[in-house]
């Protein structure tokens, strides 16, 4: 038998989801299963959860002039944006090891210099 929600019940898990109260929060505050909750709201709630973060995103950019520590410690911990890039390299053995590698790394660096050439980035040398 399905359950039947009234429409005060519906306007809060709306109103707790807006402020990006998380499932068991929502369930415990109405009453409501978590299953259940998960069940019959779980599309509305992912809806209702990014409508916080684009909300709380445009917040971020009024408050990025004049409070700009608050706007970073929004996007990082609630965004989860980040102020760095991590790269990871692999270790590449850069000396060709043949006559012939040694001639294709030579026409890879013709190929990129003429490349650059159209370009205002100055070319590598050559060796």
């Amino acid at each position: 038998m399905a359950v039947k929600f009234s429409d005060e019940q519906i306007q809060e898990i709306e109103r707790l989801a807006l402020i990006n109260c998380n499932s068991n929060t929502i369930a415990e505050a109405t009453g409501i299963a978590v299953t259940t909750l998960k069940r019959r709201f779980g599309r509305k709630l992912r809806h209702w959860w990014a409508l916080y973060r684009v909300n709380l995103r445009e917040s971020q950019e009024k408050l990025k002039e004049t409070s700009p520590d608050l706007s970073k410690f929004l996007g990082k911990n609630v965004l989860e944006q980040v102020d760095k890039q991590e790269i990871r390299t692999e270790a590449v053995d850069s000396k060709p090891k043949s006559d012939q590698e040694l001639e294709a790394a030579k026409a890879g660096a013709r190929a990129f210099n003429e490349a650059m050439s159209k370009t205002n980035i100055i070319p590598i040398k050559e060796a």
